[in-house]
């Protein structure tokens, strides 16, 4: 079927024109188009099982998980498709030369009837650009006719909507959702065994952290002799690093390792970069002190997660910043109180959507309908609950006598996908909401969780960052030129002046600089995203 002719399938309607892309006024729809088009929906099931009468054939293109194995070799797959009749012909790719196949695709390779994997296509750039070519077609309006788990998804949650609709007011992909995932990243551990040891108290201020990390420096914690420990340690990378301590300064700083969000944040909707404000510059004045009086490791900027994790390991850390420590003599150090009083707080990351391009639908396929009927399926809350858990009633899920179902722990030296039957979760695509969450009942480990250090950390927590937002490609570009030297920039001094100190003689010629750099200009597009964002209904 004519490509063009494809797009105009978002209207739902079989009549006879259709408006092409890039055409004033409509031309006729060849009566092959028309009649393919009619035959299509008569093999259509609108709301039953299997999805369609006559056997179908979709080609979809996904991630080659790390086993080898097609898509079609899970269990999970092969009872969907049973349910469906719906046959997928999977073409796969390792994720290391998928950006290659991608491009070549798109480059005018022979384009699947959709995209299908845990972040398959740029949000930033793909989905906008391919959306507004017409080579991936708009799915509101079959989402509203055809999907109602997708439908449901995003009347329950608008942000949701906000977040998946395009400049253009289209939405071009579907997103994998995780609202499980933790709203923290990077958090306070203390070594609880060394404050037993000096008989102190959890510190409740950044003075008093000051204080703490002191009596950590001074006294012979390691018992050889030699007061060889590390006072406070971090990472630069996206679950290990300081930034949100910044906001006992009073403004919470989201780093350029958090992806998306580069020292962006909004108050009273308006769009603020927090590398350029004062609370950014005393929390960098604080973390100076800490580095001036050897109470942070030196090797914080340059060491790896192997290094950092080994520190953490045989205790040797006395304040670590990080995900989840596996030493248990680490507990959860709450948000400080700051220097002038400031309340404590601590950046929240929504977990929601995690990643929009995990699905979406070309104009070559000639059975729009059945795909996101078929992809629907797949939001449907026990299959989302299959893709991450497992195949309910093997071997890792199992069904219980009150409706809810158990998780059972991976046995040692057991194969993870022929446990669960299922791949890994990056290489499909589900939605697992806090109701999904409720049907589970997890094996306990006996070890903390993430889970527990966000109950810490819960009342805490600021959600002001930046939305995940549609950029257009013009906005994109713009962004880029001034953001890639802006960053290197801020990146630079941030460690400089965190090491070696200078940011009150510096500060502002740094400022300055940025703005000969285009940080107005750049904080001006972001405005114009958010304002747009924000109007999305």
């Amino acid at each position: 079927m004519n490509k063009k002719f494809l797009i105009g399938k978002m209207l739902l309607t079989l009549s006879v024109t259709v408006g092409l892309a890039g055409c004033g006024g409509n031309q006729a729809v060849p009566a092959d188009d028309n009649q393919a088009e009619a035959k299509a929906l008569s093999n259509l099931n609108m709301k039953d099982f299997p999805i369609v009468k006559e056997k179908l054939t979709l080609n979809i293109a996904g991630f080659k998980p790390p086993s080898g194995k097609d898509l079609n070799e899970y269990k999970f797959f092969q009872d969907v498709e049973s349910k469906t009749n719906i046959h997928i012909n999977w073409n796969l790719t390792p994720g290391s030369n998928w950006q290659e196949k991608k491009n070549l695709l798109f480059a005018g390779g022979e384009l699947p009837d959709a995209f299908y994997a845990h972040g398959i296509l740029n949000e930033d750039t793909d989905i906008v650009k391919y959306g507004s070519q017409g080579i991936l077609i708009p799915l509101e309006g079959f989402i509203d006719k055809y999907a109602p788990n997708i439908k449901k998804l995003l009347q329950d949650n608008p942000t949701y909507k906000k977040q998946l609709t395009g400049p253009d007011g289209h939405i071009y992909s579907l997103p994998t959702i995780d609202e499980t995932y933790s709203s923290t990243k990077s958090t306070m551990f203390i070594n609880k065994k060394w404050l037993d040891e000096l008989k102190l108290p959890m510190p409740t201020t950044t003075d008093e952290l000051y204080t703490t990390l002191k009596a950590f420096k001074d006294n012979d914690l390691g018992g050889n002799d030699k007061k060889d420990q590390i006072p406070m340690s971090f990472l630069q990378n996206w679950n290990s690093d300081v930034n949100s301590l910044f906001g006992a300064f009073g403004r919470i700083d989201r780093d350029v390792h958090k992806v998306g969000n580069n020292h962006l944040s909004v108050e009273n909707n308006k769009v603020i970069y927090t590398a350029a404000q004062p609370e950014y510059k005393e929390a960098i004045q604080y973390f100076n002190k800490l580095f001036t009086e050897g109470l942070v490791d030196k090797e914080s900027f340059t060491q790896d997660s192997k290094v950092f994790n080994a520190k953490t390991a045989k205790g040797i850390v006395g304040v670590a910043f990080d995900w989840n420590p596996a030493n248990q003599d680490y507990v959860s150090l709450p948000p400080l109180k700051g220097p002038k009083g400031q309340k404590p707080v601590w950046a929240e990351y929504p977990a929601g959507i995690l990643l929009k391009g995990s699905f979406a639908i070309t104009n070559v396929n000639k059975y729009p309908e059945a795909t996101i009927r078929w992809i629907d399926n797949m939001y449907d809350p026990k299959n989302s609950l299959q893709l991450s858990k497992g195949v309910i009633g093997g071997q890792s899920l199992k069904e219980r006598s009150d409706g809810k179902y158990e998780t059972v722990l991976l046995p040692q030296g057991a194969n993870d996908d022929d446990f669960k039957q299922v791949p890994p979760t990056a290489y499909s695509v589900w939605a697992t909401t806090m109701a999904t969450n409720d049907m589970v009942v997890s094996t306990p480990t006996g070890k903390r969780s993430k889970v527990d250090i966000d109950n810490v950390y819960a009342p805490y927590l600021v959600n002001n960052g930046f939305p995940k937002a549609y950029f257009t490609a013009e906005e994109s570009d713009q962004i880029s030129r001034y953001l890639t030297d802006i960053d290197a920039y801020v990146s630079k001094m941030y460690a400089k002046w965190m090491m070696s100190g200078g940011i009150d003689k510096e500060w502002d010629d740094y400022v300055k600089k940025m703005n000969d750099m285009g940080l107005d200009k750049m904080m001006k597009i972001n405005q114009s995203v958010y304002d747009r964002y924000q109007s999305t209904k």
